[in-house]
């Protein structure tokens, strides 16, 4: 892989040598600006669920909020990477 992760681990890691796999059992550590990144994506994320929710609920209600869950899911992997 190669995003291999060279510096101090965080609160939610507790060890930086951690063998680079697909699955990644424990976070890399996030500089402070990755991690302000991070928190914006899933405030945001929070907001447009609200909107969501202002529509009745339906088949295609749940399938935006899939959407949804899946866009962060896939942009913090990829953040994290």
């Amino acid at each position: 892989m190669a995003h291999v992760f060279e510096g101090q681990p965080d609160s939610r890691q507790a060890d930086t040598a951690i063998p680079v796999t697909r699955f990644r059992p424990k976070y890399r550590a996030l500089s402070d600006a990755e991690k302000a990144l991070h928190d914006e994506i899933k405030d945001k994320a929070t907001e447009l669920e609200a909107v969501f929710n202002k529509v009745k609920t339906g088949r295609y209600s749940s399938l935006a909020m899939t959407s949804l869950e899946q866009s962060v899911m896939w942009i913090v992997k990829e953040l994290t990477s």
